[in-house]
């Protein structure tokens, strides 16, 4: 009896139905091999550790997690084929690689069988007892490609079908089949009617030019969701949205890395209830009164032909809308309020945000020297929420008139945000306890080499996966390049704060 063509088959001439390996494939939603997966339902991935990626045969079941910002699994792929050549062996010329040469990154191709609408959570995964000695779950997904043993993925199956019961046909179809012989995956593109893109995973890109103001904020819609959002104190959310509402103008003070701009616009989404309603823009050194609130500028007609017109910035501009819809809050967030001359950027501004309403009217520099005797008034349903930080002395600090104007509110590092967030992630008690002590000795050297201003905020230790390699890329790639600008020149600063962090690192392998 001769083997069925394109199978393999055993001494029988029976079909060698050997069970497929199945795979952990993570990515995220803005990388090009993702943005291919979901428009043309096919891609090529590359990565680590290169094992995974040569022991992965054509017909293997892929598991696709999306790493960020979804956190999730969000659909179900098949191994294709290894394009030719890739394992540096010769297979695509039949000739020996130079013996000097680097071995190509092995790469994998993958098509996608399926989408999961509704995607199993990095929680999810994570907490179930069959999966706590699963290799993408101890990585913490630090890679690519992980293997996943028959009772893993089992267990994976099990809770995408509990969420997407209508998945169970989809999973037997991808999961019945026989893997095919090297070389062999187009056979699997033609005969199997699941691999075929879904538009559902297509993510249709924003237009930043037609986008609505704010549409990029978080959704929060009470002080409880603001809280699940920051983990800050309950009562000290509660102080900074009343005094927003009470005063109108706020800032948000702290050294770099506390969260500032995240709470901004939380805060400035809650206060306002619909994202439409909030404006954002950030100063610079550069940042003009004309920019800010109004200025002489050149128009063309339609004719080719330049004339001047005063023009309102982006302040003004708000007003108007607040002014005319008076029953809804309208919130401006500017962040990094100290990086631009403020006396000059806010001008006669000063005298309208202290007396709110049509009693504190003023006429506007630019509009009165065009003749205009219209006045402006900053409407009571306007707020202000800025952001400032607090280590930066590049420029003078905040105008006195300008103070006595605004409440701030001072953000501290806070340890215990820390170890919310990590917590929140699954990292274990010991990396957890690994992590504070070195966020804990850092700000106690930096508070009493420098000032309390020069700390690092929590969200620089606040890893994704948590592991010896993000701590040394944190310090290399951020920690080292903010330490060498304040201790100039450095007199030793940067090899004992490197010390701290190879400590940390050395204490989490131990602990792994």
């Amino acid at each position: 009896m001769s083997k069925p063509k394109g199978k393999a088959a055993d001494s029988d001439g029976k079909p060698d139905k050997r069970r497929r390996r199945a795979w952990w494939l993570a990515t995220r939603r803005r990388r090009s091999e993702w943005q291919s997966l979901v428009a043309a339902g096919i891609a090529t991935f590359a990565g680590r550790p290169r094992a995974s990626f040569e022991a992965a045969q054509p017909g293997d079941p892929v598991l696709l997690y999306v790493s960020k910002p979804d956190h999730a699994i969000r659909a179900v792929g098949i191994v294709i084929q290894r394009p030719q050549g890739d394992r540096g062996t010769g297979e695509a010329t039949g000739q020996p690689p130079p013996a000097e040469a680097t071995p190509p990154i092995p790469t994998l191709e993958v098509q996608l069988a399926f989408e999961v609408p509704d995607p199993l959570g990095w929680q999810s995964i994570q907490s179930a007892p069959a999966l706590q000695g699963a290799e993408p779950v101890r990585q913490r997904s630090s890679g690519t490609l992980f293997p996943l043993n028959d009772a893993e993925y089992d267990a994976l199956r099990r809770q995408i079908i509990g969420r997407n019961p209508e998945l169970a046909g989809a999973f037997a179809s991808v999961d019945s089949g026989i893997a095919p012989l090297e070389g062999e995956g187009e056979a699997v593109l033609q005969s199997n009617d699941l691999i075929t893109p879904h538009t559902h995973l297509r993510e249709k890109p924003s237009d930043y030019r037609t986008a609505a103001p704010g549409s990029q904020l978080p959704a929060v819609s009470s002080l409880d969701e603001l809280q699940s959002l920051t983990m800050l104190p309950f009562e000290m959310l509660e102080e900074i949205r009343d005094l927003l509402e009470e005063t109108g103008q706020v800032v948000l003070s702290g050294p770099p890395g506390t969260g500032k701009t995240w709470l901004a616009r939380g805060m400035a989404a809650l206060v306002a209830g619909d994202p439409a309603r909030v404006q954002i823009v950030q100063f610079h050194p550069a940042t003009t009164y004309e920019d800010f609130i109004e200025g002489l500028k050149p128009q063309l007609d339609p004719r080719g032909q330049v004339s001047y017109a005063v023009l309102p910035g982006i302040f003004v501009r708000l007003c108007e809308q607040a002014r005319l819809d008076p029953e809804h809050n309208y919130v401006l967030v500017i962040d990094e309020i100290n990086r631009a001359p403020l006396a000059r950027v806010f001008g006669e501004l000063l005298y309208a945000l202290e007396y709110r309403g049509p009693e504190g009217a003023v006429q506007l520099s630019a509009s009165a020297g065009m003749g205009s005797q219209r006045l402006f008034y900053v409407p009571e349903n306007l707020l202000l929420l800025a952001t400032m930080n607090s280590a930066d002395r590049t420029l003078a600090l905040v105008d006195y008139a300008l103070r006595r104007r605004f409440r701030f509110i001072e953000m501290e590092p806070d340890a215990v945000v820390l170890d919310r967030w990590l917590a929140r992630r699954g990292n274990s008690l010991a990396s957890r306890r690994t992590v504070l002590n070195l966020f804990k000795k850092i700000n106690e050297r930096l508070a009493d080499a420098l000032d309390d201003d020069h700390r690092l905020g929590h969200s620089y230790f606040m890893l994704d996966p948590l592991t010896p390699g993000t701590l040394t890329r944190l310090w290399r790639s951020a920690v080292r390049p903010l330490l060498a600008e304040y201790f100039v020149p450095p007199t030793g600063e940067l090899d004992e704060y490197n010390a701290l962090f190879d400590e940390a690192g050395r204490t989490m392998s131990a602990e792994d």
